[in-house]
Protein backbone atom coordinates (compact mmCIF):
# COMPACT_ATOMS: atom_id res chain seq x y z
CA UNK A 1 0.00 0.00 0.00
CA UNK A 2 1.31 3.44 -0.93
CA UNK A 3 1.18 5.95 1.88
CA UNK A 4 -0.26 9.36 1.02
CA UNK A 5 1.98 12.38 0.72
CA UNK A 6 2.06 14.07 4.13
CA UNK A 7 0.37 17.40 4.49
CA UNK A 8 3.15 20.03 4.97
CA UNK A 9 1.28 21.30 8.01
CA UNK A 10 1.44 17.80 9.54
CA UNK A 11 5.26 17.81 9.63
CA UNK A 12 6.26 17.87 13.30
CA UNK A 13 6.99 21.41 14.45
CA UNK A 14 10.44 20.27 15.65
CA UNK A 15 11.32 19.47 12.02
CA UNK A 16 10.27 22.92 10.78
CA UNK A 17 12.27 26.12 11.18
CA UNK A 18 11.32 29.75 10.88
CA UNK A 19 12.76 31.94 8.12
CA UNK A 20 12.38 35.62 7.30
CA UNK A 21 11.04 35.93 3.77
CA UNK A 22 11.92 39.02 1.71
CA UNK A 23 12.07 40.31 -1.83
CA UNK A 24 14.91 41.80 -3.80
CA UNK A 25 13.65 43.07 -7.12
CA UNK A 26 11.40 40.23 -8.39
CA UNK A 27 13.18 37.42 -6.55
CA UNK A 28 12.04 35.97 -3.24
CA UNK A 29 14.61 35.04 -0.60
CA UNK A 30 14.63 33.67 2.95
CA UNK A 31 17.13 33.80 5.83
CA UNK A 32 16.99 31.64 8.94
CA UNK A 33 15.21 33.73 11.55
CA UNK A 34 17.86 32.81 14.11
CA UNK A 35 20.37 34.87 12.06
CA UNK A 36 18.22 38.03 11.97
CA UNK A 37 18.74 40.37 14.93
CA UNK A 38 16.41 43.17 13.81
CA UNK A 39 14.85 44.91 10.84
CA UNK A 40 15.34 48.66 10.28
CA UNK A 41 13.75 51.17 7.91
CA UNK A 42 16.40 51.92 5.26
CA UNK A 43 15.08 55.45 4.71
CA UNK A 44 15.35 56.30 8.44
CA UNK A 45 18.85 54.92 9.07
CA UNK A 46 21.73 57.31 8.44
CA UNK A 47 24.41 55.59 6.37
CA UNK A 48 27.82 57.21 5.93
CA UNK A 49 29.50 56.25 2.64
CA UNK A 50 33.06 54.95 2.82
CA UNK A 51 35.32 55.88 -0.12
CA UNK A 52 37.29 53.28 -2.07
CA UNK A 53 35.16 50.30 -1.01
CA UNK A 54 33.30 47.62 -2.91
CA UNK A 55 30.33 48.87 -5.00
CA UNK A 56 27.89 46.81 -2.91
CA UNK A 57 28.93 48.53 0.34
CA UNK A 58 26.52 51.39 1.00
CA UNK A 59 28.55 52.53 4.00
CA UNK A 60 28.52 52.45 7.78
CA UNK A 61 25.72 53.09 10.24
CA UNK A 62 25.66 53.64 13.99
CA UNK A 63 23.14 51.32 15.62
CA UNK A 64 22.93 52.26 19.30
CA UNK A 65 26.69 52.68 19.54
CA UNK A 66 27.63 49.71 17.34
CA UNK A 67 29.11 50.55 13.94
CA UNK A 68 27.76 48.24 11.22
CA UNK A 69 28.66 47.84 7.57
CA UNK A 70 25.57 48.06 5.37
CA UNK A 71 25.59 46.27 2.02
CA UNK A 72 23.13 46.43 -0.84
CA UNK A 73 21.98 42.80 -1.02
CA UNK A 74 20.99 43.20 -4.68
CA UNK A 75 24.36 44.51 -5.81
CA UNK A 76 26.16 41.94 -3.63
CA UNK A 77 24.42 39.13 -5.53
CA UNK A 78 24.62 40.81 -8.93
CA UNK A 79 20.91 41.69 -8.98
CA UNK A 80 19.07 45.00 -9.23
CA UNK A 81 20.10 47.39 -6.41
CA UNK A 82 17.70 48.27 -3.61
CA UNK A 83 15.78 51.51 -4.08
CA UNK A 84 16.50 53.43 -0.88
CA UNK A 85 13.71 55.90 -1.63
CA UNK A 86 11.01 53.23 -1.33
CA UNK A 87 9.21 53.18 2.03
CA UNK A 88 9.21 49.36 2.16
CA UNK A 89 13.02 49.08 1.76
CA UNK A 90 14.64 47.68 4.89
CA UNK A 91 17.97 46.81 6.46
CA UNK A 92 18.20 43.31 7.87
CA UNK A 93 20.70 43.28 10.73
CA UNK A 94 22.06 39.76 10.51
CA UNK A 95 24.76 37.90 12.37
CA UNK A 96 26.83 34.81 11.77
CA UNK A 97 29.45 32.91 13.73
CA UNK A 98 32.96 32.51 12.39
CA UNK A 99 32.97 28.84 11.27
CA UNK A 100 36.74 28.67 11.84
CA UNK A 101 36.58 29.88 15.46
CA UNK A 102 33.27 29.69 17.33
CA UNK A 103 34.83 31.44 20.34
CA UNK A 104 34.95 34.73 18.42
CA UNK A 105 31.98 37.12 18.69
CA UNK A 106 29.28 36.91 16.05
CA UNK A 107 29.91 39.01 12.94
CA UNK A 108 27.08 41.48 12.39
CA UNK A 109 26.26 43.26 9.12
CA UNK A 110 23.32 45.12 7.62
CA UNK A 111 21.79 43.96 4.35
CA UNK A 112 19.64 46.50 2.49
CA UNK A 113 16.73 44.72 0.81
CA UNK A 114 13.64 45.76 -1.17
CA UNK A 115 10.85 44.46 1.05
CA UNK A 116 10.23 42.15 4.00
CA UNK A 117 7.36 39.73 3.42
CA UNK A 118 7.16 38.00 6.79
CA UNK A 119 8.09 34.88 8.72
CA UNK A 120 7.52 31.47 7.14
CA UNK A 121 7.87 28.01 8.65
CA UNK A 122 9.86 25.64 6.41
CA UNK A 123 11.07 22.07 6.61
CA UNK A 124 14.88 22.22 6.14
CA UNK A 125 14.85 18.66 4.80
CA UNK A 126 12.90 19.93 1.77
CA UNK A 127 15.55 22.49 0.74
CA UNK A 128 16.85 21.37 -2.64
CA UNK A 129 20.14 22.10 -4.39
CA UNK A 130 20.76 25.60 -5.68
CA UNK A 131 22.56 24.24 -8.74
CA UNK A 132 19.87 25.75 -10.98
CA UNK A 133 20.59 29.26 -9.67
CA UNK A 134 23.01 31.66 -11.31
CA UNK A 135 26.67 30.63 -10.80
CA UNK A 136 27.49 34.02 -9.23
CA UNK A 137 25.06 33.54 -6.33
CA UNK A 138 25.32 29.77 -5.71
CA UNK A 139 28.18 30.17 -3.14
CA UNK A 140 25.87 32.34 -1.00
CA UNK A 141 22.89 29.99 -0.99
CA UNK A 142 21.82 27.01 1.09
CA UNK A 143 19.39 25.98 -1.63
CA UNK A 144 15.94 26.44 -3.11
CA UNK A 145 12.55 25.78 -1.54
CA UNK A 146 9.12 25.38 -3.10
CA UNK A 147 6.89 27.32 -0.72
CA UNK A 148 3.24 27.10 -1.70
CA UNK A 149 4.13 27.09 -5.40
CA UNK A 150 6.54 30.04 -5.10
CA UNK A 151 10.30 29.55 -5.29
CA UNK A 152 12.21 30.74 -2.21
CA UNK A 153 15.98 31.14 -2.45
CA UNK A 154 17.47 30.23 0.93
CA UNK A 155 20.41 32.50 1.79
CA UNK A 156 23.53 31.22 3.57
CA UNK A 157 24.23 34.15 5.87
CA UNK A 158 27.54 32.68 7.07
CA UNK A 159 28.83 32.57 3.47
CA UNK A 160 27.85 36.22 2.96
CA UNK A 161 29.23 37.46 6.30
CA UNK A 162 32.57 35.73 5.79
CA UNK A 163 32.98 36.42 2.09
CA UNK A 164 36.49 37.74 1.28
CA UNK A 165 34.95 40.55 -0.82
CA UNK A 166 34.22 42.48 2.42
Amino acid sequence: MISPTPNPRSVPSEARRKYLSFRQDRSRFAIALTSVREVLFLSKQQITPVPNTQPFLLGLTNLRGEILSVADFGIFLGLKPVDSTQEESRILVVEAPDPRDLTLPMMRVGLAISRVEGVVSLNPDKISSAADASAEIVPFLQGLYNHQGDLLTIVDIEAIAHCPRW
